[in-house]
This record gives C-alpha cells, structure tokens and sequence, in this order.
C-alpha cells in the first residue's frame, strides 16, 4: 500500500499539475491506489458543481470528488476501456471529457497550461497499458496462433504498434 509520503512524492515529481482546493482527496489516493500503481498525472477542475481531482496512473483514471465536509465519490476507468480523452480550452481554463464507450467524463475550470500535458500522458498511459497486456498474453498457452496475428495485425492496424515492434512481435509468433 502506499503512504501519504509517497503520494506526494509522485505529486510532486510531476511537471503540469493542478491541485487547487483536492488536498482532501489526494489525502484519500493511499486508501485506493492499488500496489505497484504510480500517478502520471494529475488536475483538477470542477464537474456538476464539485471540485474533482483527475488522476491518470499506469493502470486506470480515477475521479475523486471527496465532499466539502464528509462523503465520497469516486469514478474510475480502466485504461484499456477508455475510447477517447479530448479537451477545451479559453484564456486560462477549460475542459477534458473521457469517454470509455458507456458514458462520459466530464470536468470544467481546468487549468488550461495541464490539460494538454494531462492528455497527452493519458494517451501515452493507454498505449503503455494496451502494449504490455498483448505482451502478456503472447504465447499464452490454450491462445492459437490464428488469433494472435490476428489481434497483433489489429493493434498494428489502429497504430498501437510500429512496423519494428509488429514484425518483432510477429516472429516471435512464428
């Protein structure tokens, strides 16, 4: 589990953060990040009124609204479900909305300098989780080989893949 300390580390190691008014729920990151998960990261921003603090790790977003006196609302998405993250922005605020196919996310009066820096990690995350679970399952046994090119010339196809990593992934098939 991870301590406070530690949280703050990862916080503070960030370049484009915005935590305006969430030190209540970065206080609560310990109680729910899971082993092994780090923070890659971070804003804040407001979504249906409430201030939220938007965490992209290596293995799931989260959303953490922790109440201005008690009470707790947490969202989460998997990296692998989320289908789209896109952002606005003005002068010195905007928007990010992440979609995982079900419904959407969305957060206003976000720093406008960490939405793109937010994103593009985020996106950068995604590739990286999608990456290490073909990785993963490459020679798995009771996987056929028909199905393995089959999802690694799909990943090639969507750009996940480079022609490198395709045909390096593709004689280790063969």
């Amino acid at each position: 589990m991870t301590d406070i300390n530690e949280v703050w580390q990862q916080i503070n190691q960030l370049e484009n953060k915005y935590i305006f008014w969430t030190k209540k729920e970065i206080k609560h990151l310990p109680e729910i990040l899971i082993a092994g998960e780090k923070i890659l990261a971070l804003t804040s921003g407001f979504s249906n009124s409430h201030t939220v603090l938007a965490i992209c790790t290596n293995r799931r977003m989260l959303f953490l609204d922790k109440g201005m006196i008690f009470g707790l609302r947490q969202w989460q998405m998997a990296l692998d479900r989320i289908q789209s993250i896109d952002g606005n922005y003005g002068l010195f605020f905007g928007g990010l909305r992440v979609w995982d196919g079900a419904a959407p996310m969305s957060m206003n009066l976000v720093l406008a300098s960490t939405i793109d820096p937010f994103i593009k990690t985020t996106r950068q995350a995604i590739d990286d989780f999608r990456r290490l679970n073909f990785q993963e399952t490459i020679g798995k046994p009771g996987t056929d080989l028909a199905s393995q090119l089959e999802r690694l010339a799909k990943l090639y196809d969507s750009g996940h893949l480079t022609q490198e990593e395709f045909e390096a992934q593709k004689q280790k098939l063969l």
